[in-house]
């Protein structure tokens, strides 16, 4: 390779994110043939994953990895090399960026930990080779990070191997650990990722950089992020210009830090200096940018989003149907906690529901079909869409059994509760209004739950984050709602 001079490269403006994840080469520092390294397991991910592009491994010590020659440095390496992945120890960290500032690369994830998360000392250290990076345009991610996988790229350069369920939700974390808890959820619920960047300390690459980056990648619908403290402002701005390139995809962020432990805790993991953001905190609201306080509602919050429309205009009105007293009664608790409302139908509604019901349940709203759905399962989707109809209403959570009546009452429900699926996905692409099930069989394998994933209905075990999806739908809707709104007046 004849290689670029530094002063040829010296303070030229920093690579986009879409240069440095699309290479046409990956080299990785610190490959080993010790199979739990995460360099080996890097680079035989990267090799059984598929990817088109060149790939180097560097180590001075042995002459091949996984029967690939390697190069005792990145600079004995003869071609152009745009991405590089450091696993090395520690102490070689330095070392390996100065090859690649020398090299020419476009971008450096260094999966080595050490830096910020350690004190002063490891924060300074790491300050100090992004700024050399910067004077070179060289993009950093990490350190102390997991790696990265892309989807469209075939890049999978994580440093542990796990399932990677396909989906539309790109998702950035830095967290490798609940990174793999949130594929852990995909790989139970069917819908998978785009893309996993692993950004560890966030020294360079941050995450409202991330999602600019995924806001134009045409498979990723939702973006998440598990973020240890935002600039809000910064956060504001990028979803506006997203926004105004008619790029804005819904944001889902689980915000660390909503306790003075927290803070502490995420300095020792990331070296991040937050400040206390408790979980009442509104500042996000309308924004674009949902915020969840708990771990298990970033990933069904974002199916939601990613498979249903938000509520018209933002409403938070909503019918709930339930086959059982229970239920809707902690449906209804949950879905006040989490701000919607649960408005008394209307009369007309009301007389089209006990049309379909026995006289003993009730019509206002919780709705308890009273064993409406024991004598037919499909009356769920025939009162589903009475409610759909209603124009004070702006969606509908059904909650208790649904999928359970072939096991509980008779076989020949089966069919009836997989017309009702296919009916509810109907309804939704119909009415353009949310439908969310909550069923207590979420967990089992049942198929008329595999039409309502076909259908696009997201259903779920817990009450509560049924009806925290079903919230961030209103907010989504919310914000769409404000910028027409805006865009209006401006025209």
């Amino acid at each position: 390779m004849q290689a670029r001079s530094i002063s040829q490269v010296m303070n030229r403006a920093p690579y986009s994110l879409e240069e440095v994840l699309n290479p046409r080469a990956i080299a990785i520092l610190g490959a080993s043939r010790a199979h739990h390294k995460w360099g080996h397991v890097a680079a035989r991910q990267l090799i059984s994953g598929g990817f088109p592009g060149e790939l180097y491994l560097i180590n001075p010590s042995v002459p091949e990895v996984l029967g690939r020659i390697t190069y005792p440095t990145l600079c004995d390496v003869p071609t152009q090399v745009d991405l590089a992945i450091v696993a090395t120890a520690f102490q070689h960290v330095p070392q390996a960026v100065d090859d690649c500032i020398e090299h020419g690369v476009k971008g450096i994830v260094i999966i080595t930990a050490g830096f910020s998360e350690t004190g002063q000392a490891g924060r300074a250290l790491e300050q100090t080779l992004v700024a050399r990076c910067r004077k070179h345009g060289i993009r950093i991610i990490g350190s102390n990070c997991m790696g990265i996988y892309i989807k469209r790229a075939q890049i999978n350069a994580l440093g542990m191997a796990f399932p990677l369920p396909d989906g539309p939700i790109g998702l950035v974390s830095q967290s490798g650990n609940l990174g793999m808890y949130f594929y852990a959820q995909a790989q139970l619920d069917g819908l998978g990722f785009t893309t996993f960047l692993s950004v560890g300390n966030a020294a360079d690459v941050t995450f409202p950089e991330c999602m600019a980056y995924l806001a134009n990648d045409p498979d990723t619908r939702v973006i998440a992020g598990y973020v240890e403290a935002i600039q809000e402002q910064t956060l504001r701005e990028v979803t506006h210009a997203i926004r105004e390139q008619g790029k804005y995809k819904p944001i889902v962020i689980l915000l660390s830090g909503a306790t003075e432990v927290g803070v502490r805790a995420s300095l020792a993991h990331t070296g991040t200096i937050s400040s206390i953001r408790p979980d009442h905190d509104m500042t996000l609201h309308g924004s674009g940018v949902v915020r969840v306080v708990r771990s298990d509602e970033l990933f069904p919050v974002c199916q939601a989003l990613a498979m249903q429309p938000p509520t018209p205009h933002g409403g938070r009105r909503i019918a709930i149907i339930g086959d059982g007293g229970g239920s809707v009664v902690a449906t209804g608790d949950a879905a006040v906690r989490t701000g919607l409302d649960i408005p008394i139908l209307c009369d007309e509604t009301q007389a089209g529901l006990r049309a379909l019901m026995p006289a003993r349940a009730t019509s206002t709203n919780p709705v308890d079909v009273a064993g409406a759905a024991d004598e037919d399962p499909l009356a769920l989707a025939r009162l589903t869409e009475v409610c759909l109809k209603d124009p004070a209403i702006d969606g509908v959570i059904i909650t208790g059994l649904f999928g359970g009546y072939r096991w509980l009452l008779s076989e020949a429900f089966g069919a009836r509760e997989e017309a009702a699926a296919r009916e509810l996905g109907r309804l939704v692409r119909q009415y353009h209004k949310p439908v969310l099930v909550q069923t207590i069989y979420a967990r089992h394998d049942i198929p008329a739950l595999h039409i309502l994933h076909e259908e696009g209905i997201t259903y779920y075990e817990s009450i509560e984050i049924t009806c925290r999806a079903m919230a961030a739908l209103s907010e989504i809707g919310l914000f769409y709602q404000e910028n027409q709104a805006s865009e209006q007046m401006l025209g």
